[in-house]
């Protein structure tokens, strides 16, 4: 069920196992339509299904870049603060001291 499907999550597997049985009658799908989610997640951790069945996907890539600094856009809300979480910057030529 999950290789057609690309790997659903538990519940719309769950689902997939009741539909094939009740509307199409496929019998195979039986035992699966009666488990539950969490055991399903069990089933996929087995040393059998992750031999027989393995999912990879690529990096994908950002967007944006992490480092970017831009000037907030707040589309006219107020109570727009800019925080710098990098740098907390330097008092008065020295480095801060925190305790």
């Amino acid at each position: 069920m999950d290789e057609p499907h690309d790997t659903p999550s538990g519940p719309a597997v769950k689902k997939l196992c009741e539909r094939a049985l009740l509307v199409f009658g496929q019998t195979e799908y039986e035992r699966l339509a009666q488990i539950s989610v969490s055991h399903l997640y069990n089933l996929r951790k087995s040393v059998p299904y992750t031999r027989k069945r393995r999912h990879f996907e690529k990096t994908r890539s950002r967007q944006t870049p992490i480092g970017e600094r831009r000037k907030p856009a707040p589309n006219g809300r107020p109570g727009t603060i800019r925080i710098d979480t990098v740098h907390q910057g330097d008092l008065d030529g020295k480095k801060a001291f925190i305790m």
